[in-house]
């Protein structure tokens, strides 16, 4: 179990060089109105992403964990459900650019990001069986690798050449060598594994199964993406590159959150499906790994938010110090909520989890658009979008204590 923990925290750790670092040095290379166009773009691309990438995942690494003697079928399936929606994901994108307008979404940067973003989300795709197979050896060593080129190749590519077009092509490229490592990892790790189109009833079955997933983690990933959207249209693009650089320090530090989460859902989603007794102790210590992290990164941007304010982005980003505490609030209670949610998701109550997502994004739609009436400024802003998180905080510890209640009166 250490070990595991190791070779995700090292997997989980090189991915803050694409999530966090590279994006800190963009910001100080540009400065917040090239930032702002280039996070707001990203930001589309990861949204309208979201209609591939769709959970799969997660339900492979709660699946495969609970059955790995069908991890052939389940993977085969899942990936021609996948496919199909590229379909759903090409026409979505040519709206978006005909609805917002190339001066919005340029199509020379879409189209890169775009790329990258399908790639990343089929290399997760590829990767998710591993880690469900205890396989973290492997993981590590293909998502360190992949993201050490990305970091390399995107920062070379910004200081030597230092247009968002050519940084965004940097992007891609990485992004498909990843695919194409955690493709043939898989392929050699599972030999019968076949990617050939299975009947249309096993495909349309897989959907039904998947969709909670899906749902949830359209619903998850759009609070990391949706408030960029929001803050580019309330205040405009100087505004969102400054929010943006806030945000990509909450973005890195949650992806830190997976290093307990990827190992420990396949353990509770075996001791879940054996009703073993031994289930909530585990999950407590799990809750309570989450909130510590999460406090512990939290602390030192509330303490000494100009301090980290210079030393990541520079002068240029000098008002960032009055947002630095609402964003270190911020990733508290996202670590809150993640501890929670961990346990929801091994105990199979993903239908369940949806409901606490659409009733937080409701609290954010209701907050943004007061935020939005009584023209309050950013930080107002920051603090609605807390407020909502706060919100699947209390409903995700709701269904726990809940499923507790049920256990007990068995």
């Amino acid at each position: 179990m250490k070990k595991n923990f190791l070779y995700t925290a090292v997997s989980i750790g090189s991915r803050l060089l694409t999530g966090l670092v590279v994006f800190v040095l963009l910001a100080r290379i540009w400065g917040p109105a090239d930032f702002g166009l280039f996070a707001f773009v990203f930001s589309t691309c990861a949204l309208l992403t979201l209609v591939v990438d769709f959970g799969f995942s997660g339900y492979l690494l709660r699946e495969v964990g609970a059955n790995p003697a069908h991890v052939a079928p389940l993977i085969q399936n899942a990936f021609w459900v996948k496919i199909r929606l590229i379909v759903v994901l090409v026409t979505l994108a040519t709206a978006v650019i005909l609805i917002m307008g190339s001066a919005v979404t340029p199509p020379w940067l879409l189209m890169p990001l775009l790329l990258a973003a399908v790639a990343l989300s089929f290399a997760d795709f590829f990767i998710a069986p591993l880690r469900a197979l205890g396989r973290y050896d492997l993981e590590t060593l293909v998502v360190t690798s992949s993201n050490l080129f990305q970091f390399l190749i995107a920062c070379g590519v910004a200081w030597r050449v230092g247009t968002p077009i050519a940084v965004a092509w940097a992007f891609a490229v990485s992004r498909v060598c990843y695919l194409v490592a955690a493709a043939y990892t898989l392929h050699q790790v599972i030999p019968a594994l076949s990617l050939r189109q299975g009947s249309t009833e096993k495909v349309t079955a897989t959907f039904g199964k998947v969709w909670p997933y899906g749902v949830d983690g359209i619903l998850t990933t759009s609070w990391n993406q949706m408030d960029v959207i929001a803050v580019r249209a309330i205040y405009g693009v100087q505004a969102v590159g400054l929010y943006s650089a806030g945000q990509k320090i909450v973005q890195g530090i949650s992806a830190l959150a997976p290093v307990v989460g990827n190992v420990m859902i396949p353990k509770l989603s075996r001791l879940a499906k054996t009703q073993d007794t031994n289930f909530h102790s585990v999950a407590l210590r799990t809750a309570i790994a989450m909130v510590m992290i999460g406090v512990g990164f939290a602390a030192p941007l509330i303490a000494v938010p100009e301090f980290f304010s210079h030393l990541l982005f520079g002068e240029k980003f000098a008002d960032l110090a009055d947002l630095l505490p609402y964003f270190g609030i911020l990733i508290a209670l996202k670590y809150v909520a993640a501890g929670s949610g961990v346990v929801v998701t091994a105990a199979g109550l993903q239908a369940r989890r949806v409901k606490c997502q659409l009733m937080g994004l409701a609290t954010f739609a209701a907050l943004t658009l007061a935020v939005l009436y009584l023209q309050a400024d950013l930080q107002s802003f920051i603090q609605a979008y807390t407020a909502s998180i706060f919100m699947v905080a209390i409903l995700y510890a709701g269904l726990w204590a809940n499923l507790r209640s049920q256990i007990r009166k068995q």
